[in-house]
C-alpha cells in the first residue's frame, strides 16, 4: 500500500515539475517573442495569440508594427517591406482593407481606399508632391477621373505611445442608423448616418479605441466612412462617434448586413453587436418633363399667342424618373423678338417621383418672332450632370394650352 502511494506521489512531483517546466518555457517564448520560423514578436497576447497592439518582424526584413486581433493583423498598423516601401493604414483579416496610404520606392504617393491587398475604390496618386491621378480605382486600376473634394480621410502618421492601465477597461456599444427622411431605404446619392454610443464600463482606462463598419455580403457601390479613433475612454464615461454609408451611383437594389467592430489598442475590445439591417435601392436618374400648359391671353381671351399681346404662362414640371431631383432651379430663357415682363428665375426646391410642380412667367412677342417661339427652360439640379434645357414648345398665332 505505502509502495502504491509513493508512485502516486512522484507522479504527482513528475507532473507538477513538468509544468512547471512548460510554463517556464512558455514565458520565455513570450517573453523573447520568437518562433521556429525566426519571426520575432514583442506586444500583447489574448489566449496564446498575437492580441492588442505589437510589433512583427519578418526574418527577411519586413516589419509591421499595430493591431493584432487572434494572431491577424487588423486595424490601424504600419507595414514596412524589406525594399524601402511602406503601408500605412488599415487591416482586415491581415490584408490591407480600407483606407490606407501606400509610398513606392519610386516616389510615387497613393492615399485612398483599399480592399483585400489592392487599390479598389476613391484614392489619389501623388508624386514629388504633384497629384497626377485622382478618382475612382477598382482592381488595382484606375479607371474614372474625378476631382475628390474630401479625399475619404487623410491617414494619420503618428502613433501615440499608449500606457497599459493598471485595471482592465470593458467596453459597450450601443448604435443608431438613421436615413434620410427617416425613410426604411437607402437610395442612390443618400448618405445615411450610424451613431455609435462606446461607454466604458471597467475599472481601467481604454485607449485607443478604433471603430470599424463592415459589410457582410457583396455591398457594390456603398462607401462607407468609419469614425475618427478615440484615444482615450475613462471608466464611467462615455463617448459619441459617427459613421456614414453613402449609396454611390453604382449602387444595386439589395438588403445589406452591417456588423459593429470596436477595437481596444490593448485587445480590450468589444463585443460584437448584433447585426444591423440596411435595405439599398438602385433608381433611375430623375426626369423632370414639363406635363401642362396653361396660356392666359390678356386681350381676347382666345387662348392664342399673338403679336404684341402680354400673355401669362403657366408651366407644370413633373419628375417621371425614380430618383429623386435635388434643389431644382428653373431659368426663363427668351431669343430674338420675345421679351420678359416679369419674372424669370425660379427655386423649386427638391422635386420627388411624379410629383408636380409650377413656374409662372409672363412675356410677349413681336410679329417678326419665329413661328415656334425661341423660349426655352433651363434646369438646373444639385448634380449638374443632371442639367437639361427643355424647348418650351410655345408657337405664334396657334393654340397652346394642353389639356388637364
Amino acid at each position: 500500500m505505502s509502495k502504491i502511494r509513493f508512485i502516486h506521489s512522484l507522479l504527482l512531483i513528475l507532473c507538477l515539475a513538468l509544468s512547471l517546466v512548460l510554463a517556464s518555457e512558455q514565458q520565455v517564448s513570450k517573453k523573447m517573442g520568437a518562433n521556429a520560423n525566426g519571426e520575432r514578436y514583442k506586444g500583447s497576447y489574448k489566449n496564446g495569440k498575437k492580441h492588442g497592439h505589437g510589433t512583427w518582424i519578418h526574418p527577411d526584413g519586413d516589419s509591421y508594427k499595430g493591431k493584432f486581433i487572434a494572431n491577424l493583423k487588423r486595424g490601424y498598423g504600419k507595414y514596412t517591406f524589406q525594399n524601402g516601401e511602406e503601408y500605412l493604414g488599415h487591416y482586415k483579416r491581415d490584408v490591407q482593407h480600407g483606407l490606407g496610404q501606400y509610398t513606392y520606392n519610386n516616389g510615387e504617393i497613393f492615399t485612398g481606399e483599399y480592399k483585400n491587398n489592392i487599390r479598389n475604390g476613391q484614392g489619389f496618386l501623388v508624386f514629388k508632391g504633384d497629384t497626377i491621378k485622382s478618382g475612382i480605382w477598382e482592381k488595382n486600376k484606375f479607371i474614372k477621373k474625378i476631382k475628390l473634394k474630401n479625399v475619404t480621410r487623410y491617414i494619420k502618421m503618428t502613433y501615440p505611445k499608449y500606457k497599459k492601465s493598471k485595471h482592465e477597461p470593458s467596453l459597450t456599444v450601443e448604435t443608431n442608423l438613421t436615413l434620410p427622411d427617416n425613410n426604411e431605404t437607402l437610395e442612390t446619392n443618400e448618405t445615411a448616418e450610424l451613431t455609435i454610443r462606446i461607454t466604458n464600463t471597467g475599472k481601467g482606462k481604454a485607449q485607443g479605441i478604433e471603430t470599424f463598419i463592415e459589410k457582410k455580403n457583396l455591398a457594390e457601390g456603398l462607401i462607407i466612412n468609419n469614425p475618427e479613433i478615440i484615444r482615450s475612454l475613462n471608466p464611467g464615461e462615455s463617448k459619441t462617434v459617427k459613421a456614414t454609408i453613402f449609396a454611390s451611383d453604382m449602387m444595386i437594389s439589395q438588403q445589406i448586413s452591417l456588423s459593429v467592430i470596436i477595437t481596444e489598442y490593448f485587445g480590450h475590445d468589444a463585443p460584437l453587436s448584433k447585426n444591423l439591417s440596411l435595405k439599398t435601392k438602385s433608381l433611375t436618374s430623375p426626369d423632370l418633363v414639363l406635363t401642362k400648359i396653361k396660356i392666359n391671353d390678356q386681350s381676347n381671351k382666345n387662348g392664342l399667342i399673338e403679336p404684341a399681346e402680354i400673355i401669362e404662362a403657366t408651366i407644370f414640371i413633373s419628375n417621371k424618373g425614380q430618383q429623386v431631383a435635388k434643389d431644382v432651379n428653373i431659368d426663363v430663357l427668351y431669343g430674338d423678338y420675345v421679351f420678359n415682363t416679369g419674372k424669370s428665375s425660379f427655386k423649386l426646391g427638391d422635386i420627388k417621383q411624379n410629383q408636380k410642380k409650377k413656374i409662372e412667367f409672363s412675356f410677349f412677342a413681336m410679329s417678326e418672332a419665329e413661328k415656334q417661339l425661341p423660349i426655352s427652360f433651363e434646369i438646373k439640379e444639385s448634380r449638374s450632370k443632371f442639367d437639361q434645357i427643355i424647348p418650351s414648345g410655345l408657337g405664334l398665332n396657334s393654340l397652346n394650352n394642353t389639356p388637364n
